[in-house]
């Protein structure tokens, strides 16, 4: 992890599950995540980075717990540690029921690809980084999380909205929903400086926290490279200058 666990004290503390009940959410949370993360440390500072950002936190400690609580819910997400011991693949696959992440320490294991989109975070990972993939993966059902489906074209990037795709040199690139809308807002606007609030309002995660803003931006200039320049203003958000060119 990149950042060290600090204790958030006795009531902010997360219980693992018993093996005889699921694990309880307070009513006034928003959306229910499970998740099963076996290294204490990891475990309460990502739990507390999702009940930050408004999520209810379902958090077991070992792999029988893990399957159990894949037949409790439904949650909105699961985080599924696939380093923790017991926590077998094959019947992860048999007993998933909502959207899932998987945090990884290797290769990707080949059976659960074929169960239908996942998304994976390899390990060690930022806290920020899985709050902002959680949102994604939640974007859908929150509202919405990309401007009307519709074309628009700035330097050399040509959006299709219908997809949800960017396209340059001829290439689709395709982007998270939220990565979408992010993009999209920037794109309105070149050269102008947005702030990070603006940016995840115009994907609809006003309640995730600045940083995550952050990192969609680092994922959008991994994914769209020298075609797009996104420069950061200190205290003020991030501009998209136009690279000019054809597609």
């Amino acid at each position: 992890m990149a950042e060290p666990a600090a204790d958030v004290g006795p009531a902010g503390r997360l219980a693992p599950a018993g093996a005889d009940s699921c694990v309880s959410t307070r009513r006034d949370h928003g959306p229910s995540v499970l998740l099963a993360e076996h290294e204490p440390e990891v475990a309460e500072m990502s739990a507390r980075y999702l009940r930050r950002n408004g999520l209810a936190v379902r958090l077991v400690t070992t792999g029988e717990l893990a399957l159990a609580e894949l037949t409790c819910g439904p949650d909105a997400v699961a985080v599924l540690d696939l380093t923790m011991p017991g926590l077998d693949p094959r019947h992860i696959r048999r007993a998933l029921r909502t959207p899932v992440i998987f945090l990884v320490a290797g290769p990707r294991p080949r059976g659960l690809a074929r169960g239908g989109p996942r998304r994976w975070l390899g390990r060690p990972f930022s806290p920020r980084h899985l709050v902002a993939m959680v949102g994604d993966v939640l974007a859908p059902a929150s509202g919405p999380a990309a401007p009307e489906p519709r074309g628009r074209g700035a330097g050399r990037l040509w959006l299709d909205g219908r997809s949800r795709t960017v396209i340059t040199g001829g290439r689709p690139v395709p982007l998270t929903a939220t990565e979408f809308a992010v993009l999209a807002a920037m794109m309105d606007r070149p050269g102008r400086v947005i702030s990070r609030r603006e940016l995840l309002a115009a994907a609809g995660r006003q309640a995730a926290g600045d940083r995550a803003a952050d990192v969609y931006i680092v994922q959008l200039r991994a994914k769209l490279g020298p075609a797009a320049v996104i420069r950061t203003v200190r205290g003020a958000g991030y501009a998209m200058d136009l690279v000019q060119g054809g597609q």
